[in-house]
Formats: C-alpha cells, structure tokens, sequence
C-alpha cells in the first residue's frame, strides 16, 4: 500500500511539472513582424492609395486638395466623381492595356470608369470570345502569324493566339480571353454602380443570345450589364430574351469621319501603330470611305427614326453615334430624352477629337455618355473642372509645392513626366503640351539673340554672346571658290 502511495506521488509530481512547462511554453508567444500602420493623415482615402514612401502625405494631402490621389499602380486618381455628369465608358477597356485582355477590364474598373465596353464574337465552334476584329493581325496574332477569319477559328486555335501590346506593337506571352472569363474579370473586380457595356459583333441566332444573356446573368447579374451593336435584328431578338436590359443601337460613322479617316489612314504605312489600331475601323465603314458609304449611311437622329427605334427595341434604349453626327444634330438629345432613350456618342477620328466637340457644349447640351479612350481623369477634368484646386493646404516638401503651384490645366494623366521639369518650372497641360507655370512678360534681348522656346517641347539653342572687349583674335578660315 505504501509503495502504491510513493508511485502515485511521483506520478504526480511528473505530472505537474509537464503540466507547468506546457504551460511556460503558452506564455511565451511567438514573435509578431510589426505590420504597417496607415498613416492617421491618409486613412481618409481609398484602398488603392499608396502610402508608403518619400513624403507620401505631404505629396497625398497636394493631391487631395484637387481632388486627386496617388495609386500603388502610380496612377493618379479622383477622389470623387460625383461632379462628372457623364456615363465615361472604357473603349475596349483601359485604353494603356492589350485589347481582349483581363488587364483591360480590371484596370478599366479600377480606375473608376462607369462602364466598360468590350466586343463578343462567335468562333466556329460556337464559343463567345472577347474579340473586336473580324479577323486577327492587328491585336492579336496567330504564333505562325498565319491571318484567320474569327468565324473560322476553333477554339484551340484562338487559343493560341498572342496579344499585342499597344505601345511597341511587341507579341505578349498573353492570350487573348473568352467573354465569359471577361464576365468572371468584371463579375470580380466591379464596383456596384459599374456596368459592362457588351458589344455584339456576331449575327446569330436567338439560341446563341439566350447562351450570352445565360452567362452575363451568372456571373454579373442583372443590372450590371447592357448590350449594343450595329445589327438591329440582334437587339431585337435580345428584347425579347430579356426584357429590362438596356439595348444601344451603333449608327455608323459619319461619312465626313470615315473620310477623314481614310486620309490619315493613306499617309500612313502598314506597320504604323495608328494604321494598324484603325484599318479595320475603316475597312468596316465600307471601302474607305468612297461614295459607296455614304450613299448607304443612314441617320436615325431624326425624332421620327427614333420612335421606330424605340417602338422595335423598347424604351430602355438608345442611339450610340459619332460625335460629329451628334454636332450636326444637337436636337438629337431633346428628341431622344422625350421617349425616355439616351444618346451617347464615339469618334472615328480619336479621343483628343472627340474631346474637343464635347468642350463646345454646355453641360445641358452634352450626351449621356461618352465611350472613350482616355482617363475618367481627363474627361472629368477637361468638361467638368473635377480637380479644380482649392488651395487650401500649404505642401512641405519639393514635390508637394510643385503639386500646389501647378494651374488648373496641367496633365496628371503624365505625372512622372511632370515631376522631371518641377526644378524647370515646368509643366504638361492637358491640351497645350510644355508649358511654364509662371508666365511673366520677356523684356527684349539685345543683339537680337532669339529668346528661349518651347514649341517642341525643349528649349531652344542660342548662341553665346562674344566678348569682344578681352583683346584676343578670332580667326576663321573660310573655303576659296576654287574649292567651291
């Protein structure tokens, strides 16, 4: 009985000293790496801003007194676009990304566009894909760099397809996307109030429509999507599969754009970043623009043209039409607004164009959207003054003071080009290139030595003055007309 009562007690005690350093093991926690605490200053602004580096809240609040901040993609931003009375819709996406690309979409989205628009066609074997020209060359290419036909391409074809990029014209080791992975990119990274503009390039049949409304509705849900397209029939035939979307009607482009088009398109040369990003805009306005298209453009601007619209597509729905039908035909909007339709316009000729037609209208006068190739930044800044500075913080650093010392007009969209001429007293406008901040009277130089230009976006060259006080010889020594 005794020798159970001693085993038990060392039991015991071996029992309480495992028991106590267990327990001294919990008490000592694993070291924990010190995260990064947002500064108090900047907590106020989105998830994306930076905020980490060189005088990033000096740098933030300069930006913020615009209504502007700085994103960890080193994009500049608006903080609100409360004030943008537009629909802004990115043309195939973000307009710096490869077309049909994932990039093009989210970054679209992350830059807070309202919309964005993309382009769906049928492969031959019947797969939706997020394609804009009706054969492959331009955006994407075939890794033999044979040239197909869209409609005749199976899907493992496409899927060996190369994207471009848009800059160096350079094959990507990126394939170009299917519309329901573009679905599923958007479905991902949209906010509430983005929807996704599909436009429909492929004639089909109302089984194939049923398939494309089937995935829009599962992966974005109804509400955050419309369609537009050229062909009336498609929309039509889309009214009846569903009933509550919004329908846009493509109107071509207008004949004097086509046109326009055309020339440029001639002084260019087959390898040229602007022929290739537009022959084939060109080539479907019909022939260059010749006499042919024109003779078959047909203008539905008239309040008259409209009401058919609208009896055959619903009153969800809308005339999309280049800007410069949309100048010749400013009632377009009060008629269209009167059968409860919206207006929104594109341009053939380029963003900067289309820009400068929209800045001749009042705010009553503009449409109600606009699908472009720019910044939201830029349309809301140019039409809207969104990032009109208040002047009401006092920067610190260099780089903040030169934020604040910059006039309405400068570029953020070229920020970092910017920041190489702050020490010049420089700087990039939105619609005039290089620019001085300060603009003060040049008193006249003598000797008629030229003052210092900008026109081309570097200072001009001038000669030193000569010293002619300092008693030393020049000699020059010309050639004889023997030699001539």
């Amino acid at each position: 009985m005794t020798s159970c009562s001693i085993h038990l007690k060392v039991y015991c005690t071996i029992l309480i000293v495992f028991i106590f350093s267990l327990s001294g093991c919990k008490s000592t926690p694993d070291p924990v790496k010190p995260s990064y605490v947002i500064p108090a200053a900047l907590s106020h602004l989105p998830a994306d801003a930076a905020n980490q580096g060189l005088d990033i809240i000096d740098v933030q609040l300069s930006l913020g007194d615009r209504n502007l901040y700085l994103a960890n993609n080193g994009n500049i931003k608006m903080l609100s676009t409360a004030q943008c009375q537009l629909d802004i819709s990115a043309h195939r996406g973000d307009f710096r990304q490869p077309e049909s690309s994932a990039n093009a979409i989210s970054s679209a989205l992350n830059d807070n566009f309202n919309s964005v628009e993309i382009d769906v066609m049928l492969l031959k074997d019947g797969t939706w894909v997020d394609h804009h020209d009706s054969q492959t060359g331009r955006a994407t290419v075939y890794y033999t760099g044979e040239r197909f036909k869209l409609n005749r391409m199976s899907f493992q074809q496409f899927s060996n397809l190369k994207l471009r990029d848009k800059h160096s014209n350079n094959l990507l080791n990126q394939r170009p996307i299917t519309a329901a992975e573009a679905f599923k990119v958007f479905g991902a990274y949209r906010d509430q109030s983005q929807r996704l503009n599909v436009e429909i390039k492929s004639d089909t049949n109302g089984q194939k429509l049923v398939e494309l409304d089937n995935m829009l509705r599962k992966y974005i849900g109804l509400g955050g999507f419309y369609y537009s397209a050229a062909e009336l029939d498609v929309l039509y035939k889309l009214r009846g599969i569903n009933p509550s979307v919004y329908l846009g009607f493509i109107q071509g482009g207008h004949p004097t754009s086509v046109e326009k088009l055309a020339a440029d398109l001639r002084k260019g040369v087959k390898n040229d970043a602007y022929y290739l990003d537009n022959q084939h805009n060109l080539e479907l306005a019909g022939r260059y623009g010749t006499k042919r298209y024109r003779s078959r453009y047909k203008d539905y601007t008239a309040k008259s043209s409209l009401t058919q619209l609208q009896k055959k597509l619903g009153s969800n729905s809308g005339l999309h039409l280049d800007i410069r039908s949309f100048m010749q035909h400013p009632s377009v909007r009060y008629s269209a607004h009167q059968l409860g339709m919206k207006v929104y316009t594109y341009s053939l000729n380029g963003s900067d164009y289309h820009q400068t037609q929209l800045l001749k209208l009042t705010i009553d006068q503009l449409p109600d959207g606009a699908i472009v190739d720019a910044t939201p930044y830029k349309i809301c800044q140019r039409l809207f003054n969104g990032a009109k500075p208040k002047k009401r913080y006092q920067a610190s650093s260099n780089v903040g003071r030169y934020i604040t010392s910059l006039p309405q007009d400068a570029d953020f969209d070229r920020f970092d080009e910017m920041l190489g001429y702050q020490t010049e007293g420089y700087y990039l406008s939105l619609a005039s290139g290089l620019k001085a901040i300060h603009s003060t009277p040049v008193n006249k130089v003598p000797n008629n030595i030229p003052t210092p230009l900008l026109e081309h976006g570097f200072p001009t060259i001038t000669d030193e003055i000569i010293d002619t006080d300092t008693g030393d010889t020049i000699i020059l020594s010309l050639p004889s007309r023997q030699a001539d």
